[in-house]
């Protein structure tokens, strides 16, 4: 956990925030994150690192590049809540994970710039935030998660809020840069293919397919063939684990 969180002022930024926060790691001693990020990796051990300002995400990507790729699974950074355009091509270049939940930047950030996070670090790096887009069209695996319980936990929620940039029970709300929205495709792939290559299980997870773990969910519509708002309210038939059905409509009532 390379830093906290922006609304509290323990993210780690380039520049203070408007109350001279957001500027310091949690990590005291950087050197002694370089060290466990050498000694995880030379283990064969995947990282994942909490990084949601600027300079977290910089300082970790160039710890990644120095002890190099994992070898069981790609390093992974979490959140990566606002960047410069210059660390974007970095995922790919140096194949780590961009692991987001689009529900932070629709439920706790407003488009009129109103809400804490926003007046806390200024109009500049919210124009950089919550960048799916921007890091899916610059070639970085980008995993999608929710981040419950700080952030809706059905998944399906979080699939609808990235299509739209708001939250999909508001119509009425103003998308927090639209321009960050994805389609419904990549929506999905974010939650199994990617959330799959993040792990280093690429061939048995996030996919349907022989060979893979038979762990899937059966939806009554195609969710790609639905409008976002429809996304919610797609009933699910039934959960597969491991090829057994653990939840079906017909006998999930009354019964658990």
């Amino acid at each position: 956990m390379l830093d906290g969180t922006a609304d509290n002022g323990t993210a780690w930024f380039d520049h203070p925030d408007i109350h001279g926060e957001n500027r310091e790691p949690l990590w005291r001693d950087t050197d002694a994150y370089r060290a466990a990020m050498r000694f995880f990796t030379e283990r064969g051990i995947p990282t994942a690192t909490h990084a949601i300002g600027d300079r977290a995400v910089r300082f970790a990507l160039d710890v990644i590049e120095e002890v190099g790729p994992g070898a069981r699974a790609p390093h992974r950074i979490e959140h990566i809540e606002s960047i410069p355009d210059d660390l974007l091509r970095r995922f790919a270049e140096l194949d780590v994970v961009a692991s987001l939940q689009p529900v932070h930047a629709t439920r706790h950030t407003r488009a009129d710039g109103t809400d804490n996070w926003s007046r806390r670090i200024g109009p500049d790096r919210v124009a950089h935030g919550w960048r799916t887009r921007d890091l899916l069209d610059h070639g970085a695996v980008v995993a999608l998660g929710s981040d419950w319980p700080i952030g809706p936990g059905d998944p399906r929620i979080g699939l609808a809020d990235c299509q739209l940039r708001r939250p999909v029970e508001e119509p009425d709300a103003a998308p927090v840069q639209p321009w960050q929205a994805i389609s419904a495709r990549e929506a999905y792939t974010g939650m199994t293919a990617a959330a799959a290559y993040a792990a280093g299980a690429s061939a048995e997870l996030g996919r349907i397919a022989p060979g893979s773990l038979a762990d899937l969910t059966v939806f009554a519509a195609n969710p790609l063939d639905l409008a976002p708002e429809a996304q919610p309210g797609n009933a699910v038939l039934a959960t597969v684990v491991g090829g057994a059905v653990q939840l079906h409509t017909n006998t999930a009532k009354g019964r658990s």
